[in-house]
């Protein structure tokens, strides 16, 4: 495989995964006003409700997705409390919430938006709460737009709150970054914590604002393909492991790129792996090549060439996927933190980077 059919390859494998990867579907509860498209367009980078598709799912809910960020939105509308609406609005939530009319495509977490700035939560908004809780679906309060209340403000707030919902996660949060937009991440974290296994990966790849979420779902990703690589070692056939092995590795970098938001990389992660770093250290290993030669002894050969191969595939593929784990994710730190010069520096050194990275992991692994 040349760099052009590699890229190739990591492009159609990228894509692929996009295209069948299972998204989480969030709901998001409150009313006009309180905030909830600058919630969204913060934490996603897109504004759904704007660039996505939408379906209306009842008479007070709306579903939007788009291509480009792979979650989908519930979004209820504003409500009128104390009117006969006011009864509506919570059959839906609630309806949607226990999937009773949505059954094959069901809610998986709630975000239930409160205006902190309003400095209190009424007893529609803590009867919606309960009835939603009672359901067994993961929710989360989440107070907009808090960098205008003083710290004693937001104690009482929260302090009331807790008082009839004590069971109740509450985050703070803003849309200004100066303030790292208050408890977004943490609210970020908590989403991921309470979604089934299978859609943790698509929330990490939307949102924007955890890097360390984005960190530890490619962390299980390099942990699986490494795991993979390691038996890659005992084709019987000398030299003819390397199609295998790449394979699996192309299929992680996608993934590492899936979950980082750069599948624009694919050109960058080619041309890494094209440098000098990879051929230097299988040759200053040795191993990989002593082991493909053992290989050519019938019986006792192929099942020690095995073993020896099938430990370094792993290494390697874990220092591979690890180097470009952290290639993306300071990547993602100097542009979520608006260092533009810092993030021209780290560039014009990333072969370098990567190399030394590549280096670190692969030494680790072997050793450990």
């Amino acid at each position: 495989m040349n760099y052009h059919q590699f890229e190739e390859k990591l492009e159609k494998e990228f894509s692929e995964f996009k295209k069948n990867v299972k998204k989480p579907n969030i709901i998001l509860i409150g009313g006009t006003g309180v905030g909830k498209s600058s919630l969204v367009n913060t934490c996603f980078g897109e504004e759904l409700a704007k660039v996505g598709v939408g379906k209306p799912v009842t008479e007070n809910i709306e579903s939007f997705s788009c291509e480009s960020v792979p979650v989908v939105l519930f979004d209820t509308k504003g409500y009128e409390i104390g009117t006969e609406k006011e009864k509506i609005f919570i059959r839906d939530v609630v309806r949607c919430a226990t999937n009773s009319d949505n059954s094959d495509n069901p809610i998986h977490i709630a975000w239930y938006c409160i205006q902190a700035s309003g400095g209190r939560i009424v007893n529609f908004d803590i009867s919606t709460i309960k009835k939603i809780q009672q359901t067994n679906l993961p929710i989360a309060i989440v107070l907009t737009k808090a960098d205008l209340l003083s710290d004693a403000e937001s104690a009482i707030l929260r302090s009331t709150i807790a008082t009839f919902l004590p069971t109740i996660a509450i985050f703070e949060t803003s849309i200004k970054n100066n303030l790292k937009n208050l408890q977004l991440s943490e609210l970020c974290q908590w989403s991921v914590d309470n979604l089934p296994a299978s859609l943790k990966i698509s929330f990490a790849a939307a949102q924007r604002k955890n890097i360390n979420i984005k960190k530890a779902e490619a962390g299980k990703v390099i942990a699986q393909h490494s795991s993979s690589a390691v038996f890659v070692g005992f084709t019987p056939i000398p030299f003819s492991d390397a199609p295998i092995l790449l394979a699996n590795q192309v299929g992680m970098i996608a993934r590492i790129l899936f979950i980082y938001n750069m599948g624009s990389f694919a050109n960058m992660a080619k041309d890494l792996l094209a440098s000098a770093a990879i051929g230097s250290l299988i040759s200053e290993s040795g191993v990989w090549i002593a082991a493909q030669l053992i290989k050519l002894i019938p019986g006792i050969g192929t099942v020690a060439g095995g073993i020896i191969n099938g430990s370094v595939a792993g290494a390697l593929t874990y220092a591979i996927g690890m180097a470009i784990s952290e290639v993306c994710s300071r990547f993602s730190e100097l542009i979520l933190n608006g260092n533009s010069k810092e993030l021209k520096e780290f560039i014009d050194n990333m072969p370098e980077f990567f190399a030394a990275t590549v280096k670190n992991f692969f030494k680790q692994k072997s050793q450990g």
